[in-house]
């Protein structure tokens, strides 16, 4: 039987939408690849979206960032002029599938997304608008390395980072609650396996899927307190895992803190995490407001607070001791962070952290004797 807490509409026919006719497509034309396309797409293959097979244990982190990008220079290059620049909060993060892994950031405030390199000096290498007004988080698109998913204001779109332009939308500049209508739509993950787009519709309290082309597959759950239905909460951000595994964090601020719910990838639900609850399914776990979210495919999962006084980090780990798995919730602080909320992680396991009210990104590396240990 399903539960309250993910049930479902009706059923409708896959691929028709309310009030659109039988085979409707989106209005902005599906992409199609040229010559050049495939080749690169052939290229990209080895940079796949990666999902996350092993996710280290925040206790192995330095708890001050190496490197923090908050103030930097842009050179324009068709007038050669060099502009002093800064970020107006940093909503979502991602590294490219590249082998760069270049970050691009959601500049909220200022309608458009930024390029930065990783690897040496984190400079900003490039600058995306039109039709990006308050993005807010951004996602790699599986074997299409030039290609990322944004959500913004009530729109889910794909844009081509080397054309510098939306190739195909989703929603419209208003609100709504049909399957192809949103209502400030925050966090997205894509399973690489299948192409789908799994979406956090923040305001209509529920997530989301869609095909590649952007079809509504008739699956999508609602969200709301455990055993409270009348009280719905809004999801912010999400991750997958090759394990059928779906995380997903969300709040409902100032009445609710928030708690990190755990899915299968249908949308039935397995955990809860906060601590307002002690009944099964719950775990306690003390969080406050929590956004962005990594999972492995182990089922650990890790997660940045945003409203947290002291910025903590949220972890569930599994350790195996004696045969028996034991379930932890570490925590972890940075005291030069004011309101973390992006998330991602590098190749290398360098953790970034998008710090929306600080309006930086920070970098954190593994301690020296952590990765001597994992070399072992």
């Amino acid at each position: 039987m399903e539960s309250d807490l993910t049930k479902r509409r009706p059923s409708i026919i896959p691929g028709c939408l309310p009030g659109v006719p039988a085979g409707w497509t989106p209005s902005v034309d599906t992409v199609e690849e040229d010559e050049s396309d495939k080749e690169e797409n052939e290229i990209s293959k080895s940079y796949s979206s990666p999902l996350l097979s092993y996710l280290p244990p925040i206790t192995n982190y330095e708890t001050k960032p190496y490197l923090t990008i908050k103030k930097f220079q842009y050179e324009n290059p068709s007038s050669g002029q060099t502009t002093n620049m800064s970020m107006a909060h940093t909503h979502g993060v991602c590294i490219l599938n590249t082998a760069e892994e270049e970050i691009i950031a959601c500049d909220y405030y200022h309608n458009r997304l930024l390029m930065f390199d990783s690897n040496t000096d984190g400079r900003l290498l490039e600058i995306f608008r039109g039709d990006l007004s308050t993005p807010e988080s951004v996602t790699p698109r599986p074997h299409h390395r030039q290609h990322i998913y944004v959500t913004k204001a009530h729109s889910l779109l794909l844009y081509d980072l080397e054309k510098k332009k939306v190739v195909q939308q989703l929603g419209t500049s208003e609100s709504g609650h049909a399957n192809n209508r949103f209502n400030l739509p925050r966090g997205i993950t894509v399973d690489p396996t299948t192409g789908e787009i799994y979406m956090c519709d923040t305001w209509n309290h529920r997530i989301c899927v869609f095909s590649p082309d952007f079809r509504f597959v008739n699956r999508r759950w609602y969200l709301t307190r455990w055993e409270q239905t009348q009280f719905k909460v809004k999801p912010s951000f999400i991750a997958i895992n090759r394990n059928n595994q779906c995380v997903v964090t969300c709040e409902d601020a100032p009445n609710y803190r928030g708690a990190v719910y755990l899915f299968d990838k249908m949308g039935y639900i397995q955990k809860i995490y906060d601590h307002d609850s002690r009944k099964s399914p719950n775990v306690e776990a003390k969080l406050n407001v929590p956004h962005g979210i990594l999972l492995d495919d182990e089922g650990n999962w890790l997660t940045v607070c945003y409203s947290d006084p002291e910025s903590r980090s949220v972890e569930r780990r599994s350790i195996f001791q004696n045969n028996e798995e034991t379930e932890t919730i570490n925590y972890w602080r940075c005291k030069e962070m004011k309101g973390p909320s992006g998330l991602a992680i590098k190749r290398d396991q360098t953790l970034i952290i998008g710090d929306r009210d600080n309006n930086s990104i920070n970098f954190f590396k593994q301690k020296e004797e952590s990765k001597d240990e994992a070399t072992k």
